[in-house]
């Protein structure tokens, strides 16, 4: 009896050892499975990365003697100079001009657009907000979304905004007398110039940057400071031209210029008279002469 039951356990233990056996063999056999299949995606994977370096390298040759090339032509030494360093920049006017037509970048590359350079936009010195909006044309050029166009024609909203609560507080009227009819005049405040214009700039650079912004902020700082910054007072005087009397504005120790030729408008006092001289002549009562056909 016992040595049938020993026979028994014998034959247990054997059988439990021979499942737990087939079964490391059959993860073993599984790993090694996914083993092969990861090591052929590697395989293929380092294979198309030498293939891709080859021709990369095959391409670099190329170029290289393409660019020994054009430095061997005396006329190509300051293009050669300047890819070798990446300094556009740098190129003369005739060289930068060849060198975007040799990339295909002329004017009858393509019927829609012309390539040209930051550097190139920065010396057009451009206006590119008129009225508190952007122009198509700035927004084209300077490639604003939606979104950033919107941002910063809200800036200069808020920018315009201030300026005509400014001029409105500072403004001084004086009463008209003997031959003149209208006298304005506003105080200089460099301060009041710094703040707007250090609000604008921030609002412009938080939308677009600071490339775009060193193209949009000039103009507008040129209209801050013209408000801000103080000038001559807006004076229109009646004169007489012979028996006729005229009304003008001073051009200059004794000298007037005639109202009916529409001379330039002060744009210091454009915040509170948007349409210029038809709207002091509203203000004051009085008529401004009819426009005169001589240009």
């Amino acid at each position: 009896m016992i040595k049938i039951f020993l026979a028994l356990a014998i034959l247990g233990a054997g059988t439990a050892g021979f499942l737990t056996a087939r079964r490391s063999a059959n993860r073993l056999q599984r790993e090694a499975s996914a083993t092969r299949e990861s090591w052929i995606v590697q395989t293929q994977a380092l294979a198309d990365a030498q293939s891709e370096r080859a021709r990369l390298a095959e391409r670099i040759r190329e170029l290289k003697q393409n660019l020994r090339q054009a430095e061997a032509a005396g006329n190509q030494k300051g293009v050669w100079s300047v890819l070798e360093t990446n300094r556009t920049g740098d190129l003369a006017p005739d060289l930068r001009e060849h060198l975007l037509e040799e990339l295909g970048f002329n004017w009858n590359s393509s019927e829609a657009f012309i390539v040209v350079s930051k550097e190139t936009l920065r010396e057009i010195q451009m206006i590119p907000i008129r009225k508190g909006k952007l122009t198509d044309s700035a927004a084209a050029a300077l490639a604003l979304t939606p979104q950033e166009r919107s941002q910063v024609e809200a800036a200069a909203q808020h920018m315009r905004a201030d300026l005509k609560d400014w001029v409105s507080s500072h403004l001084k009227r004086n009463e008209p007398t003997d031959d003149v009819v209208a006298h304005y005049s506003l105080p200089g405040d460099p301060a009041m110039y710094q703040s707007i214009s250090s609000n604008f700039n921030a609002a412009v650079l938080e939308a677009v940057g600071p490339q775009r912004t060193e193209l949009i902020t000039p103009s507008a700082g040129f209209w801050i400071w013209n408000v801000c910054g103080g000038g001559p007072d807006l004076i229109i005087k009646r004169y007489e031209v012979g028996n006729e009397q005229r009304l003008g504005i001073p051009s200059g120790g004794t000298n007037w210029t005639d109202l009916s030729s529409r001379p330039y408008f002060p744009r210091a006092f454009l915040p509170i008279f948007p349409s210029g001289w038809a709207d002091v002549a509203e203000r004051e009562g009085f008529e401004l002469p009819k426009e005169s056909q001589e240009k």
